[in-house]
C-alpha cells in the first residue's frame, strides 16, 4: 500500500477516524492492528516478520538489562543483534553471497533462494538494533510493555522506509499520546502534500527516462546519459524525501512527531556536508554505532603505539570512514554496485578530511559545490545501475557517446528537462520551517487553496497512478 495510492487514502481516512474515536490509552492497540493490516497488504505471508524481529529485540533487551557482568552483557547484545540480522541475511544477501562471492571463488553454482525481499526488513532491523544498543549502553530502559515496543517498530508511517528512529524519539510518544491541534493537523497535511507532489509530479515523471538509459543493452548516447544522471539525482531525492515528507505528515496528523531526514542536500559544498543533510537518521545511526566505536578503538591503538600525524589520521579517520560507508553501501543493497557506491563515498570523504588535515587552502564555494555534485552523481550512478559495467557505460557516455540531434532530443524530453530545471530552482526552499511559518502566519483559506492545488496537480500529472518508492527495494 503506497502512501500515494487511492487504497492508502481510504485506509488512512478510516484509521484517522478510529484514532480520534478510540481512547488515548488504547491507541497503541490501534497502531498495532492498523500497522499489521498496512504491512500485510503487500504480502500477507510476511506479516509474521515484524513480530519475530520485535520478539528477538524485546527478549534480548530484557536479558541485557538483567545481566550485570560487562563481558556477559556484551555477548548477550551481540547474540541478540546476530539473531535479529538472520532474516536480513537470508532474504537480502544469501543469493548475492552464493552467486557473486562463493560461486566465483569456488567455481561452483550453488542453488539460489530467489525469494522476494520483505518490505522494510532493513529499516526494521536497524530500528531494533538501535533499540538493543541503547538498552546496552543504558541510554534507554528495557522495562517497557511489549505492546509499546511492538508499536515502536510497527508504526506504519515509518515502517517501510524510515526515518530510522531511536527508541527515545517514538516510545515516549506512544506511551503518552497527545491530541493533535488543528494548526498541527494543517501543517502536517501541508507537509504530506509536499511529499505527494515530489513523488507524483517529479520522481514518477522523471523515472521513465532514467529507466530507459540504465536499462538498454547498448551504452546510451551522451545526452541520454546526462539526462539520466541528473534525472536520477532528482528522482531519488524527490522519491525518498517525498516518502519522508508523507511519513512525517501522516505521523503529525496522528499527534506524533518524527525527525527530519533531509535538509537541502544538493546545496552542500562538501561530500561530508551532503551526507549530514541526506538520509540524516541513517547517517546518525552509522556515525553512532559504526564510525565512532571504530574511531575510538583506533585512537587508543594510535596512542599506545605513538603513531605520527598521518598514520593517526589513517587509523582514526580514513579507516573508520571507509568501513562506515562500505557498511552503508552493503546495507542499501546486495551487489557490487552498492559496494562501489559506498567505496566512492568513503574515499571522497577521506580525501576531503585529509585536505583539511593537511592545512590546504579552502576550495572556492562554486568549485566545491561542483566537485561535491560530480562526486555524488558518480556514486549514485553505481547505486542506480544493475552492474558495474552498466554504471561505467552511463558515466562515460557524456565523453564517449554521440552528441548528435540535440534539438530533437530536447523536444522529445522537454517535460523531464523542465521538471529538473524547476527542481534546481526550488530545491533551496525545501524546508519544513517555511511551511510552518506559512500555515501559522498566512490566511487559512489561502493555505487550504494551496494544499488543494497541490493535490490537483499531483493527481492530474500522475493520472491517478503511482510508482513504487525506490527505497522499498532496500
Amino acid at each position: 500500500m503506497l502512501f500515494s495510492s487511492p487504497d492508502f487514502f481510504v485506509f488512512f481516512a478510516a484509521y484517522l477516524g478510529l484514532h480520534l474515536a478510540v481512547p488515548r490509552q488504547l491507541r497503541i492497540y490501534l497502531i498495532i492492528l492498523g500497522s499489521t493490516i498496512f504491512y500485510a497488504w503487500w504480502k500477507p505471508e510476511y506479516v509474521w516478520l515484524p513480530y519475530l524481529l520485535m520478539g528477538i529485540a524485546y527478549g534480548g533487551g530484557r536479558l541485557v538489562e538483567r545481566v550485570r557482568d560487562p563481558a556477559a552483557r556484551w555477548r548477550c547484545v551481540l547474540g541478540a543483534i546476530a539473531a535479529l540480522c538472520i532474516p536480513l541475511l537470508v532474504y537480502k544477501y544469501a543469493d548475492f553471497i552464493s552467486r557473486d562471492v562463493v560461486g566465483p571463488l569456488l567455481g561452483v553454482h550453488p542453488p539460489l533462494l530467489n525469494v522476494p525481499l520483505p518490505l522494510g526488513v532493513s529499516f526494521m532491523t536497524f530500528t531494533l538494533t538501535a533499540y538493543l544498543l541503547d538498552v546496552y549502553n543504558e541510554k534507554f530502559p528495557a522495562n517497557r510493555a511489549p505492546t509499546t515496543i511492538l508499536g515502536y517498530v510497527l508504526f506504519f508511517p515509518h515502517l517501510i522506509a524510515g526515518p530510522i528512529l531511536r527508541p527515545y524519539e517514538l516510545v515516549p510518544q506512544l506511551e503518552r499520546p497527545i491530541i493533535a491541534r488543528r494548526a498541527h493537523f494543517t501543517i502536517s497535511l501541508a507537509i504530506f502534500t509536499l511529499g505527494l507532489v515530489k513523488k507524483l509530479v517529479f520522481a514518477d515523471q522523471i523515472a521513465d527516462v532514467v529507466t530507459h538509459a540504465y536499462g538498454q543493452v547498448a551504452p546510451p548516447d551522451a545526452l541520454q546519459a546526462i539526462l539520466a544522471i541528473l534525472g536520477f539525482a532528482v528522482q531519488i531525492y524527490c522519491d525518498f524525501s517525498g516518502y519522508t515528507d508523507m511519513a512525517i505528515g501522516l505521523a503529525g496528523m496522528l499527534g506524533v512527531r518524527l525527525p527530519g531526514n533531509f535538509r537541502q542536500p544538493y546545496a552542500a559544498t562538501s561530500i561530508s556536508d551532503l551526507w549530514r543533510r541526506w538520509h540524516m537518521t541513517l547517517t546518525r545511526f552509522l556515525g553512532d554505532y559504526v564510525y565512532t566505536p571504530i574511531s575510538l578503538s583506533m585512537m587508543r591503538h594510535a596512542v599506545r603505539t605513538r603513531a605520527g600525524k598521518w598514520p593517526t589520521f589513517l587509523l582514526t579517520v580514513a579507516l573508520p570512514l571507509n568501513i562506515t560507508f562500505l557498511v552503508s553501501g552493503i546495507w542499501h543493497g546486495a551487489g557490487w554496485n552498492f559496494i562501489m557506491f559506498g567505496a566512492i563515498t568513503g574515499l571522497a570523504m577521506s580525501v576531503e578530511f585529509a585536505w583539511r588535515r593537511g592545512g590546504m587552502p579552502p576550495v572556492p564555494n562554486a568549485a566545491a559545490w561542483l566537485l561535491t555534485m560530480v562526486t555524488f552523481l558518480v556514486s549514485i550512478s553505481f547505486f542506480r545501475a544493475n552492474s558495474l559495467g552498466k554504471a561505467a557505460d552511463v558515466i562515460l557516455a557524456p565523453f564517449l557517446g554521440n552528441w548528435a540531434a540535440i534539438a530533437p532530443f530536447a523536444r522529445h524530453n522537454l517535460f523531464p528537462i523542465l521538471l529538473i530545471a524547476i527542481f534546481a530552482v526550488f530545491h533551496r526552499f525545501d524546508d519544513y520551517r517555511r511551511i510552518r511559518v506559512a500555515v501559522r502566519r498566512g490566511r487559512s483559506e489561502l493555505t487550504w487553496v494551496a494544499i488543494a492545488l497541490g493535490w490537483v496537480l499531483a493527481i492530474a500529472v500522475s493520472q491517478g497512478s503511482s510508482g513504487k518508492f525506490v527505497y522499498f527495494d532496500f
